[in-house]
């Protein structure tokens, strides 16, 4: 399926940034500077002005330490959430990931709630059946290890194919039938060095839990955990050759 028309030579991608941290370097803008794509960040969280629609070709709504629900707390939220919907109402190639997919969902219909358990460390994603044949997980084994950060999950909405899960989390995945859109719970955009940085910074986030998996215990596995730049890559390279 063609979504996009000017060719892929032209391709603009555009970050929406929800925590005032240098994300300049991660798996997913290694991608895009390996393929040329221009690529452009707004750090909603600093009030920074969002783009026009004609300024972008592929959205990328990112992660982040707010609650889909705390408009009052994050002025910047409302005007974001509008900014989702009319990408939408667009036809835009859109990409979220663990807050900006809990942002897509929402705004697809669906709901967004604290999840019965925190997700914070390595921990296996499994795909469902439709994950298993999707364009999305081409040359993706069907059980992978990645990294999770999240307290708060989603509802399914309507017209939308769950592909992954893991053992607290039910949609890992999501994607939505003739649109092109992709949601994922978990992280792969993060590197080893993202994941250090965190694991050595944060604090009662870490308190362990059944799946969190505690600062030590993290900081051991990076070592043993194989480079991510491998999983974000396949899916964006599966992406692109869907949607572009």
């Amino acid at each position: 399926t063609n979504f996009y028309s000017q060719g892929a030579e032209l391709m603009r991608i555009h970050l929406l940034e929800h925590d005032p941290l240098d994300l300049s370097h991660t798996n997913m803008t290694m991608w895009s500077q390996k393929k040329g794509y221009p690529l452009a960040q707004t750090y909603v969280c600093r009030n920074e002005k969002l783009p026009s629609m004609d300024d972008f070709d592929w959205l990328m709504v990112m992660g982040g330490s707010p609650h889909v629900w705390q408009e009052n707390l994050n002025p910047w939220l409302a005007e974001e959430k509008e900014f989702i919907a009319r990408a939408l109402d667009r036809g835009k190639i859109i990409f979220g990931v663990c807050f900006g997919a809990q942002l897509m969902a929402e705004a697809l219909g669906g709901r967004v709630f604290t999840n019965d358990r925190k997700e914070i460390g390595w921990y296996p994603v499994t795909l469902t059946t439709e994950g298993q044949h999707s364009f999305l997980f081409r040359n993706i084994p069907k059980q992978f290890t990645t990294f999770h950060w999240h307290s708060d999950h989603f509802s399914l909405p309507d017209g939308c194919i769950r592909l992954a899960f893991s053992e607290p989390t039910a949609n890992q995945a999501f994607i939505c039938e003739g649109r092109p859109l992709v949601g994922f719970q978990f992280h792969p955009e993060y590197t080893r060095e993202m994941v250090r940085y965190f694991a050595s910074e944060e604090g009662a986030e870490w308190e362990k839990d059944h799946f969190v998996a505690g600062q030590e215990r993290v900081l051991m596995q990076i070592d043993k955990i194989p480079d991510t730049y491998w999983l974000m890559e396949a899916f964006l390279d599966n992406m692109e050759q869907e949607f572009v």
